[in-house]
C-alpha cells in the first residue's frame, strides 16, 4: 500500500508537479489513486464513458484512434510525466480515443468524483487545476489548427 507521501512524490514528478507548491501535492494527492497495467492492457477504449484523468509513472501509454473502416491507428505515445483522459474528465463526453499500456504501466487517477472533493475542499488548487487543463486542451487545440492549414495547402 502507498502512503499519501508516496502518491505526492510521483506526482511531483509529473510535468504537473512543478506547478504546484508541495503543501499543494500532498492536497492533491489525497485524492489520487494508483493503478498498475501490464503490457498491451487496454486502459480505456473509445467510445466508454469514464471520468477520470490519469498521469503516467511509469511506462508508456499509445492513444489509438479508431477510424470509420475500425481499424485503431496510433495517434501518440504518452511518455513518463504526462498526462492523458483530460477531455471527458472537463466535458463527462465518451472517451474520444483509446488507451493502452505500451509497456508495464503506473498511473495516478484522479476521478471526477474526487476533483469535485477537491473543489468544495481547496477551490484555489482546484482553478489552478482547471487552467492547467484549459491551457493543455489550448495548446493541442492550436497544433490541430496548424495542421489543419497546412493540409489545405
Amino acid at each position: 500500500m502507498h502512503s499519501i507521501r508516496d502518491i505526492a512524490n510521483m506526482f511531483d514528478e509529473t510535468k504537473w508537479g512543478k506547478d504546484f507548491t508541495r503543501p499543494e501535492v500532498e492536497a492533491i494527492a489525497r485524492f489520487m489513486s494508483l493503478h498498475n497495467y501490464v503490457q498491451g492492457q487496454i486502459i480505456f477504449k473509445q467510445g466508454e464513458r469514464q471520468s477520470y484523468m490519469a498521469f503516467i509513472v511509469e511506462g508508456r501509454v499509445d492513444i489509438l484512434k479508431e477510424s470509420l473502416d475500425d481499424l485503431e491507428q496510433i495517434v501518440v505515445t504518452l511518455n513518463p510525466r504526462t498526462h492523458f483522459g483530460e477531455m471527458a474528465f472537463v466535458d463527462d463526453e465518451p472517451r474520444s480515443a483509446s488507451a493502452i499500456a505500451r509497456d508495464d504501466v503506473t498511473l495516478l487517477v484522479l476521478s471526477v468524483d474526487n476533483f469535485e472533493r477537491i473543489v468544495e475542499q481547496y477551490p484555489a488548487i482546484a482553478i489552478k487545476m482547471l487552467r492547467n487543463i484549459a491551457r493543455m486542451i489550448s495548446q493541442r487545440l492550436r497544433m490541430t489548427t496548424g495542421k489543419l492549414v497546412y493540409t489545405r495547402v
